[in-house]
């Protein structure tokens, strides 16, 4: 799983209020996410890699640190793997 840096003011996730759908809670700057995978969305060429276990683009979605972990920062990742 990868952490991503501290957002800053101008992301995307903070100009456009994009709430995590973990908490429902809007992004603020200086928050850590990271991406949640989903799957292979209506892509039909990653549909078909997912289906032989090969890699693939997934859709996800960006989620706080926190929430997909339960941690703050990168406390903890080691026990993940």
């Amino acid at each position: 799983m990868r952490k991503f840096n501290p957002l800053k003011a101008d992301h995307p996730l903070i100009q456009d209020n994009i709430i995590c759908q973990a908490c429902s809670k809007p992004f603020k700057e200086g928050e850590s996410t990271t991406l949640v995978p989903l799957g292979p969305g209506a892509d039909l060429e990653a549909q078909e890699q997912a289906r032989k276990g090969r890699a693939y683009n997934a859709v996800a979605l960006p989620v706080h640190w926190a929430c997909a972990t339960g941690y703050q920062n990168c406390e903890g990742l080691d026990e993940m793997e």
